[in-house]
């Protein structure tokens, strides 16, 4: 069955990741990514912009496709939900998101090993994530007041930026420590009075 060219991003994306992961090699050709997920040349050079940066280009098609697994999961898990907060909720979604990111958690450190890349990385990402916290807030508020949902996922942005440097620095292969400080955090920021009203945990 003959790929479509969403089909082919993300083919590309996965071999990208898995050699970054194997070989800790950066600068991997499009070559060599045709060659090794078995993909025409001719096809991915429709598809893959002209003198990309592989780098960001991999890394923001893994985040995008992470993302919508993301909402898409928890929109299930939460239809019948009538028990769970709106912080609990909050806290699943950027669970489930930290959780995808363990498949290529390899790749991403080495991606980001130094304080300038993970700074680059950070700032150029920053779209991405503003983007997947508002459809967070969302899916998850009944309230959709565009004005607090725009300081809210800027503040959640902070607060994910910050797991994620934890994150990247833990060795472990699970997410519990950066889950624990992400709750400790937002926990802080609740009672300074930043988001009073906002992330209550209580119903």
């Amino acid at each position: 069955m003959e790929l479509n060219d969403k089909e082919i991003e993300l083919k590309l994306c996965e071999t990208y990741f898995s050699i970054l992961s194997k070989t800790s090699t950066y600068n991997i050709t499009l070559d060599e990514l045709c060659a090794a997920s078995k993909i025409s040349y001719k096809k991915a050079e429709k598809i893959i912009p002209t003198n990309f940066n592989e780098n960001f280009f991999f890394l923001k098609l893994f985040i995008s496709k992470v993302d919508n697994e993301v909402l898409d999961e928890l929109k299930n898990e939460i239809k019948d939900d009538d028990v769970s907060t709106v912080y609990d909720k909050i806290l699943e979604g950027i669970t489930l998101r930290f959780e995808k990111f363990l498949k290529n958690k390899t790749a991403i450190q080495l991606l980001s090993h130094d304080l300038d890349k993970r700074i680059n990385i950070f700032f150029k990402l920053l779209k991405e994530n503003y983007s997947f916290m508002i459809n967070l807030l969302k899916l998850v508020e009944e309230n959709h007041n565009c004005f607090f949902q725009n300081i809210k996922s800027v503040t959640l942005n902070f607060v994910f930026i910050k797991g994620l440097e934890k994150f990247l620095e833990d060795e472990a292969q699970n997410v519990d420590t950066t889950i624990r400080f992400i709750d400790k955090y937002l926990t802080e920021i609740e009672d300074f009075g930043f988001l009073i009203g906002f992330l209550k945990k209580e119903s």
